[in-house]
């Protein structure tokens, strides 16, 4: 299991760092637009379209972050009340239903990708299955990480510790 997540860590270490380069690149664009329309009275016509585009990516990278850090909203009060066996196994259920949404998001996700990819973006006439590809490849590293996630639970809940 280690080495599964050395080297998901890995290839999503790259993916953050295109998340990265496209948000720099989407400021950029969106400044240069702004400039360009209030400047000039001129515009790039597909700015919009891209930056819409980018943010779509950039946020469902994020959610994927969000489920490799354990950085999504809970309630802690009721598992401080309680026994910690049961804290390990409400964190097993929750790893359970992680990896439940992101198979729906790969299955879902895939499909919109093959439907998008009969329409075109107008402005860039790019296919708009660019907008649907990232739920499966984001749904693959939630799972995946939920997964490395659900079996550090469960060695914590046999071994009667807790994270």
């Amino acid at each position: 299991m280690e080495q599964l997540k050395k080297i998901l860590d890995s290839v999503f270490v790259w993916v953050l760092r295109l998340a990265m380069v496209l948000l720099v690149a989407m400021v950029a664009l969106v400044f240069l637009n702004v400039v360009l329309r209030y400047g000039f009275s001129s515009g790039i016509h597909w700015s919009e379209e891209i930056s819409l585009v980018i943010v779509i990516w950039f946020t469902f990278i994020a959610m994927a972050l969000g489920v490799k850090e354990s950085l999504h909203i809970n309630v802690a009060i009721l598992p401080k009340k309680l026994p910690k066996s049961f804290f390990t196994a409400l964190d097993c259920l929750r790893d359970v239903l992680i990896i439940i949404i992101g198979g729906i998001m790969i299955f879902y996700g895939w499909k919109l990708t093959l439907n998008g990819a009969r329409s075109f973006l107008p402005a860039t006439h790019i296919p708009n299955s660019i907008n649907y590809l990232v739920l499966p490849v984001s749904g693959i590293f939630i799972v995946l990480y939920s997964i490395i996630h659900l079996y550090e639970d469960i060695r914590a809940f046999k071994g009667g510790k807790a994270k």
